[in-house]
């Protein structure tokens, strides 16, 4: 309120004062954040103070509007991911591979990058040219370098790990640890990437309006929350899921640059054991609307091959503007179970949209960012 326009303006507009801090409920009393108040009033957030410390980033669009935000270029915020390697025995100075979009264009911007990390070497497949030349290239140089792990976006490294099957193209040793992140893992992925790759899978969870928000540790269900560096909070939607789903509202405990307080950024998650959280399994936009108005959740339609991942290498659900839903899948073994289990999805929504079943030999992913649960239709 101090240093900010926007907050300021906020809180005195819902009655809030520097006095009723630490009152009882005072927090949860505050107004929530949106990712409307962000597009529409970004220079309010920053602290006028601090200005010069201000780096800007922008969403990726997984919940349908991307939206730009700041945050403190001060903050270190690679410590996050070093703890969260030394869980699985990896650090800072071993070798690495990554399955990333590749910001770095020129030669120069590579060259200071790979001086940065010098003596590691950091070997890279850009998640926007998934070719099999280039998977083909990415496999071999693996072999020799024989990185410690491998990080990605899931959908890059889940299409990675079913053309390695397919293929017959191996490793020659395998990482300490495959880690995802960028989207959430359905089983089906996480036994693929196991399967080819022949190392665990650790999911993390983080948006670019807050990183590092929760990751996974071996031998723990659910990720770990960074309870030092992030609150969140998940509020449950009127009545109920039935699931102790809510939206999730973050608040950066570091950031003093551009302040986030109580932002929903549009994700749905719930509480396991604190400071454990369960996947993240629904965006906003990743509920289908049926034609009696019915819901179908989002975080049910990722799991839909939870209990038989093996079935297939993939799939994808969407729902098309008239409001027919097409499921695309690649079957890895035992087609007709597959569409038994594509049946029991249809036959739970039976009369409220037409569902249909098709075979594809890749699932479409948006620069890496896997989204397979898609809604086509708007409001």
């Amino acid at each position: 309120m101090a240093h900010t326009v926007f907050y300021r303006e906020k809180y005195t507009d819902a009655g809030f004062g520097l006095s009723d801090i630490g009152r009882q409920g005072w927090f949860e009393k505050l107004p929530i954040v949106t990712k409307n108040d962000l597009r529409e009033r970004f220079a309010d957030f920053v602290d006028t103070d601090r200005r010069q410390f201000l780096a800007v980033s922008t969403t990726g669009g997984s919940t349908g509007v991307p939206t730009k935000t700041g945050y403190d270029r001060r903050i270190p915020e690679e410590v996050y991911s070093w703890r969260l390697q030394s869980c699985y025995g990896v650090h800072p100075w071993d070798d690495h591979a990554y399955v990333w979009r590749d910001t770095r264009r020129s030669k120069w911007a590579k060259l200071k990058n790979a001086a940065a990390w010098w003596p590691t070497r950091h070997l890279k497949l850009d998640a926007t040219l998934l070719s099999d030349a280039a998977m083909d290239e990415f496999i071999e140089k693996f072999n020799r370098l024989k990185p410690c792990l491998l990080q990605g976006y899931v959908g890059a490294v889940s299409q990675l790990a079913e053309y390695m099957l397919k293929s017959g193209k191996a490793i020659a040793l395998s990482p300490k640890v495959v880690w995802t992140t960028s989207a959430p893992l359905s089983e089906v992925q996480r036994r693929l990437i196991e399967t080819a790759f022949g190392a665990p899978v650790c999911d993390e969870y983080g948006s670019c309006e807050c990183r590092w928000i929760a990751f996974q540790r071996p031998g723990h269900e659910g990720l770990r929350v960074n309870t030092e560096h992030v609150h969140i909070e998940f509020l449950p939607d009127q009545g109920g899921d039935g699931h102790g789903y809510g939206r999730t509202l973050l608040t950066n405990l570091e950031d003093t640059v551009f302040p986030l307080i109580r932002y929903e950024n549009g994700d749905r998650g719930r509480w396991l054991d604190y400071p454990y959280i369960d996947s993240v399994k629904g965006r906003e936009v990743e509920s289908f609307v049926l034609t009696s108005g019915k819901v179908v959740n989002g975080e049910y339609l990722t799991t839909i091959f939870d209990e038989s991942p093996d079935l297939v290498y993939g799939f994808r659900a969407v729902q098309h503007a008239d409001l027919s839903i097409t499921i695309e899948y690649i079957p890895a073994k035992d087609e007709g179970k597959v569409l038994e289990v594509l049946q029991k999805f249809a036959d739970k929504i039976e009369g409220d949209a037409v569902v249909d079943f098709k075979r594809v030999d890749q699932i479409s992913h948006d620069r890496g960012k896997l989204r397979f649960v898609v809604r086509e239709v708007k409001g």
